[in-house]
């Protein structure tokens, strides 16, 4: 895109709109987060901080037997995290933040000896005490870049309905008639093509703080954490278009 900005992810949505499987639609996923660096992943369902199901995954070998045999998901400091987080987040930064035991120290050195590290995960919340998630990683230590966090997540919100639509579940993003402005509209648009909070507003003849006002209003309506995401869920209700 013009200026250096990030291209948005029309093509991504419109390729997983046309899958008719699940494995399709990993497959399109998995082709997307290599592009990224990316080599594993992980779309788990989650009840009351457990490990209830895995949908689908891609790890190396040896990794998920492990994990199952040895219980991790007792111990996994991301694991837990997942039911209190509200927006993605980086595997480093939450195991930075907490005092972990002995034990989970040896199973975070375990799972970089098995070729998982460095991940960062996304959390999607359903009904009740159910949380979804889908995390990615690397297979050797490198740094995640904050900045892709949005345009990754808003990839996994795009694979997360999709399931649920092509497996009869009920998708969080679906479940509420959400009434937007035209303003609120027009931003998403434009947010859509690529432009920034001052652009939008030279377009609309308002001030950047009030974009950013609307953009606030907009993400609490839609439960987005982000605009990127505000915009996927927006095309998934049919509010805007991706033409």
């Amino acid at each position: 895109m013009a200026n250096g900005r990030e291209p948005f992810i029309d093509a991504f949505i419109e390729r997983t709109r046309r899958a008719r499987s699940d494995a399709q639609l990993k497959s399109l996923f998995m082709e997307a987060i290599r592009k990224e660096g990316y080599e594993n992943v992980a779309f788990a369902s989650t009840i009351n901080r457990q490990l209830d199901y895995i949908v689908w995954d891609e790890f190396p070998e040896a990794y998920l037997p492990a994990y199952k045999d040895r219980r991790w998901d007792k111990i996994d400091p991301v694991l837990k995290h997942v039911e209190v987080a509200r927006k993605p987040f980086r595997w480093f930064d939450v195991i930075a933040r907490r005092e972990l035991t002995r034990r989970q120290h040896q199973f975070l050195n375990e799972c970089k000896e098995l070729g998982v590290h460095s991940g960062v995960t996304f959390p999607l919340h359903g009904p009740g005490s159910r949380v979804d998630l889908i995390s990615l990683s690397l297979r050797n230590e490198s740094k995640v870049s904050p900045e892709r966090l949005p345009y990754l997540h808003s990839m996994a919100v795009q694979v997360w309905i999709r399931h649920h639509e092509m497996t009869g579940g009920r998708s969080a993003a679906k479940s509420e008639l959400v009434h937007l402005t035209n303003q609120e509209l027009a931003c998403l648009n434009w947010c859509k093509a690529g432009m920034t909070n001052w652009e939008i507003g030279e377009r609309l003849n308002v001030s950047e703080k009030t974009i950013e006002w609307h953009f606030g209003n907009i993400m609490r309506k839609l439960g987005a954490s982000n605009r990127m995401t505000a915009v996927v869920i927006a095309l998934q209700k049919g509010l805007i278009s991706l033409a």
